[in-house]
């Protein structure tokens, strides 16, 4: 715990005087500490530190001669003031003279302002007047000097607060939401040094993944509107506008689009670490469905990580680094995917026969006719091999569908083989892509249980494709960050069977007390 100012300013000679010899000794290593890191801040230049060059002192970066130079050029010089002067007398004496013929002077030219709100200009707080309906008092532990333990009716007053407005917790019997409006209060607590210490809200330390983005205690919006906020954001896929309409409308909560955008930034940096912890899931899943489609921002593209209980999306670059970096070389179980060259670096894969299926219907609808015959013959037996494997989950066939449809098989793989090298570049690459992937295509028919479709991670994406439609994408790195990750944890949260925003909001509550963040919602116990 550092020493503020507001410590310092009550520590004098007369006081230090006054302490006894094991208070004294505390005080002397709380100053000792802060000095030690005091000086090693001062000590800090860019060749020792990641300062800026432009961090550098005026003498270390500029030398005397350049100073001085540069000196002489800003400086007005003899000629230039006495120029300035005579313009001045000059300037006076026209408008001496236009006032004198009745003419009305004209108005100095008004000096530069500054950039921002100027000062004695009023300002714009909250216009809307609401009733506390509590109060949370926040009270030092320990003594800022001497580190001793601050007594519970020990003398103390408030110095500063702020009001929060949240959502109340739900009454049995009762239907909606509950609004409330909680005052906290930072006490000054004096000890019996004679010291008088005060209580500070806990603040995230700057993180250069979120630039801006705080986190920390002090805000308006309580934890829990704050993921009823998000919510709207991304699952309901309403705009900072419509949401301030949305509270304004129904709820008579009057919150400006600026408060609701840095509430979905702030949720954003708040579960960032659980980011890891679906990681952890994701990997140890025994099947995993994986898609992708194109974002908005920069050529990136939307990822989408399936299984049954987890879903994790992530906003990058089309490539195998990204799928690489995301499962961390730890997953081992069956990853289903469509064509895409980036999935064919896991030997342990399925193929999505739909999408294979519509490539040969394409070829069907060919108007060219020869080209047309192989697509109908061959999405005939892939067809049939679909039937099949349906079937045989039900009503497995006592010599298995490979001995069963061999001859249908052998067809197939002589179709791919025959028009491996055609003219036609679409025939060409589609029985390329089969002889490529052959017993990843045809892993089913031996097996009938595993999945035939990618389904499950193109259902998923579906709402967000929306939702990037809708907004447009994103802007920077922070908002897809931000945007990936809440996407996540809503769409798990669901898929568990779990209040989406209920859960955001103790995530949130948790982050901006620096608490560890609670566990993602349990899965659903199978019946």
């Amino acid at each position: 715990m550092h020493l503020r100012k507001h410590d310092l300013l009550q520590m004098n000679d007369e006081w230090l005087t006054r302490l006894p010899a094991e208070l004294l000794l505390e005080v002397s290593k709380h100053l000792l500490h802060d000095v030690k890191e005091l000086q090693d801040r001062l000590n800090q230049n860019p060749d020792n530190s990641s300062r800026p060059p432009t961090s550098q002192a005026p003498w270390e970066r500029v030398s005397d001669a350049e100073a001085e130079a540069e000196a002489g050029k800003d400086s007005p010089t003899e000629i230039d003031t006495a120029e300035a002067a005579a313009e001045g007398e000059t300037e006076a004496g026209e408008a001496a003279e236009e006032t004198a013929k009745g003419k009305p002077q004209s108005t100095p030219k008004a000096a530069k302002k500054k950039p921002g709100k100027q000062p004695g200009s009023p300002g714009f707080g909250r216009t809307q007047k609401l009733t506390v309906t509590a109060t949370c008092e926040h009270r030092p532990e320990n003594c800022a000097a001497c580190a001793a333990t601050l007594a519970t009716d020990a003398k103390s007053q408030a110095y500063t607060g702020w009001d929060e407005i949240d959502i109340a917790p739900p009454v049995e019997g009762r239907i909606g939401l509950m609004f409330s409006v909680t005052r906290h209060l930072l006490l000054e607590v004096e000890c019996t040094c004679g010291h008088v210490s005060r209580a500070q809200p806990w603040r995230a330390p700057p993180d250069s993944q979120w630039g801006k983005v705080e986190l920390g205690e002090w805000r308006l919006v309580g934890p829990q509107l704050a993921g009823v906020i998000v919510f709207l954001h991304l699952r309901m896929r309403l705009s900072r506008a419509r949401i301030r309409e949305e509270l304004m409308e129904l709820f008579g909560l009057l919150l400006s689009t600026g408060v609701i955008d840095e509430t979905i930034r702030e949720a954003g940096r708040a579960s960032f670490p659980l980011e890891d912890v679906l990681v952890a899931d994701i990997i140890q899943a025994p099947q995993l469905n994986v898609d992708e489609t194109s974002w908005k921002e920069s050529g990136l593209r939307l990822w989408a990580l399936v299984t049954t209980y987890t879903v994790l999306f992530l906003i990058g670059p089309r490539s195998a680094e990204m799928l690489e970096n995301a499962l961390q070389d730890g997953f081992h179980g069956i990853l289903i995917s469509d064509g895409y060259v980036v999935y064919r670096a896991w030997k342990n894969r399925l193929r999505c026969w739909p999408h294979l299926i519509r490539k040969l219907r394409g070829l069907a609808e060919s108007s060219d006719g020869r080209v047309a015959g192989v697509g109908k013959e061959m999405e005939g037996i892939m067809q049939m091999l679909m039937d099949a494997i349906y079937e045989a989950r039900v009503d497995p066939p006592p010599e298995g569908l490979p001995v069963r449809y061999a001859a249908d098989i052998e067809r197939l793989k002589h179709l791919c083989e025959t028009h491996r090298m055609d003219d036609h570049p679409v025939l060409r690459s589609v029985v390329r892509e089969f002889l490529y992937d052959w017993e990843v295509i045809l892993r089913p028919v031996g097996d009938p249980h595993l999945p035939l479709s990618n389904n499950a991670a193109e259902q998923a994406l579906r709402h967000w494709v929306i939702a990037r439609n809708i907004s447009h994408g994103t802007r920077s790195e922070e908002g897809s960050r931000a945007f990936a990750l809440l996407a996540s944890v809503i769409e798990t949260s669901r898929r568990r069977g779990a209040s989406a925003w209920r859960y955001l909001g103790t995530v949130i509550a948790a982050a901006r007390k620096g608490l560890p963040l609670p566990p993602l919602p349990a899965i659903p116990a199978t019946v």
